[in-house]
């Protein structure tokens, strides 16, 4: 029996990963590798295990590991070894970036669990559905979620652009637009724990992404106009992108 991990390649969600299999059966991957796909540094892995290993009773979760592997000329680089951790730890380490703001783990993340929540789903009620039509879903779903994301930084961005321009208060423009779509300002909204504020797209909603985008569209509009007051301009914005309130 070999003493080094084996070497295979899945898709997640369009992404191509290569995962290993450890001579004791357990799963690793190269930490390099998961901070990549997220569009990180792989210094950003070894301040999240150093972090983690700072916490009493988990630090051997943690620990990071120079994996052998077994020679494989598709491998990355022809390696040899690779600094690795488990699954798990990547698993974890992509939420823990999803809820920081990174947008390429918020995207991966939500894709996973939409897809492991499917195939549950399709298991109890005995539904046929091949690989390929998951891979399809989780494929789409990730797209969709980073293209909401870039267009919510653009609505943002025009949006404060245009209140900088005429003068208005940002943050008193921005909870008459939430409380126009929503019926309730930002800050009564995070206190229901429905979205989290963030200066890099202005709302960076969790629970419903159809509203996000309705407030972003708002926001667009409302940094079209070349006059009028913040109430003006909102009420001309839900009528001109037809967005229901």
């Amino acid at each position: 029996m070999s003493d080094k991990a084996k070497r295979a390649v899945i898709s997640i969600a369009g992404i191509e990963v290569e995962v290993f299999q450890l001579p004791t059966g357990g799963y690793v991957m190269s930490q390099t590798q998961a901070a990549e796909i997220i569009g990180n540094h792989d210094s950003s892995i070894r301040r999240f295990l150093g972090e983690k290993r700072l916490k009493p009773f988990t630090s051997e979760r943690y620990e990071s590991a120079k994996t052998p592997i077994e020679k494989d000329w598709c491998s990355r680089g022809n390696r040899q070894t690779i600094q690795s951790f488990s699954i798990d730890v990547a698993s974890e380490y992509w939420t823990e970036k999803a809820f920081t703001g990174n947008v390429k783990a918020q995207a991966l993340v939500v894709a996973c669990m939409q897809e492991a929540l499917q195939r549950r789903c399709d298991t109890v009620f005995n539904a046929a559905v091949t690989e390929q039509q998951y891979e399809r879903q989780a494929i789409d779903t990730r797209k969709q979620w980073e293209q909401d994301r870039e267009f919510l930084k653009d609505a943002h961005s025009a949006f404060t652009n245009a209140c900088i321009r005429f003068k208005f208060n940002c943050a008193m423009a921005h909870d008459e637009i939430t409380l126009a779509v929503c019926g309730k300002t930002a800050a009564q909204l995070r206190e229901l724990e429905v979205i989290e504020g963030r200066s890099s797209i202005g709302l960076n909603h969790i629970a419903d992404n159809v509203v996000l985008v309705a407030i972003a569209k708002v926001k667009i509009q409302f940094a079209r106009y070349a006059k009028g007051s913040i109430c003006n301009r909102i009420i001309r914005a839900i009528k001109d992108t037809k967005v229901s309130v």
